[in-house]
């Protein structure tokens, strides 16, 4: 698992602190791997940034600082195209309609009770730090499997069909193996035979779907409500609400 690297940007220095001691010990509970940087100003948080030293995953802004504010900081970043997750931490609801602009994963009002904090960072693991691959294995045989390259997965006898962007082959899986080992969140199962990589999905109606591939799949009957619901939450996680 690779280390969460958290920048929390606060001028009070005992809330920066309360925050700080949080995030280490929520990540430490959920067996996530992190690194929590502490900054006072939100230059000083902008200049480590520009050096590009440190990929941060995630930003908690105090929206009103002296100099520049967390808000600031935040609309600078979207338009040199930057789309690290932020998350607000504020003392007034004013600034909630303003915030939505640069498109945040939570907005905190202070003080932040853990709760609400362990639900954000868990909502942008969950999110955004998605597995890129996964592995499979049965017996000695052992593939490592792009998801991105992974369009959708046909049910044969006794094994699965890989439907690959660059060709297909077969594996000895059966298709609820198969079902166990992709995220919920972004491959989903539309036909008792398909299981389907949701980010392929161009266009349904209630029997088939359509692939940018160009390819058609069918829709069971039994599984149209659940696919149509996934289908939509995972729109909605790619244009970043909640």
């Amino acid at each position: 698992m690779s280390t969460y690297h958290v920048a929390i940007c606060e001028d009070d220095p005992i809330v920066l602190k309360g925050i700080s001691q949080m995030c280490r010990e929520i990540l430490m509970e959920d067996g996530v791997p992190g690194e929590i940087w502490e900054f006072t100003a939100a230059d000083g948080l902008l200049k480590e940034i520009e050096t590009g030293k440190t990929a941060f995953d995630m930003l908690l802004l105090d929206i009103e600082m002296e100099g520049m504010t967390g808000m600031e900081l935040a609309e600078r970043l979207r338009r040199e195209e930057n789309w690290v997750s932020i998350i607000f931490i504020t003392g007034n609801e004013k600034y909630l309609a303003e915030g939505y602009g640069v498109q945040p994963i939570h907005f905190l009002l202070k003080p932040p009770s853990r709760e609400k904090l362990a639900a954000a960072l868990r909502t942008d693991r969950k999110r955004n730090r998605r597995p890129k691959t996964v592995l499979l294995q049965k017996s000695s045989r052992i593939l490592r499997l792009s998801l991105e390259e992974l369009v959708y997965v046909e049910s044969a006898n006794h094994e699965v069909l890989l439907h690959q962007k660059n060709g297909t082959q077969a594996f000895p899986l059966s298709m609820t193996e198969m079902m166990k080992l992709l995220p919920a969140g972004q491959f989903c199962r539309c036909h008792n035979r398909f299981l389907v990589n949701l980010e392929e999905v161009k266009e349904f109606e209630r029997t088939y779907l359509s692939l940018y591939d160009g390819a058609e799949l069918p829709i069971g009957r039994k599984y149209y409500k659940e696919f149509q619901s996934a289908f939509v939450q995972y729109l909605n996680y790619r244009r970043g609400y909640s």
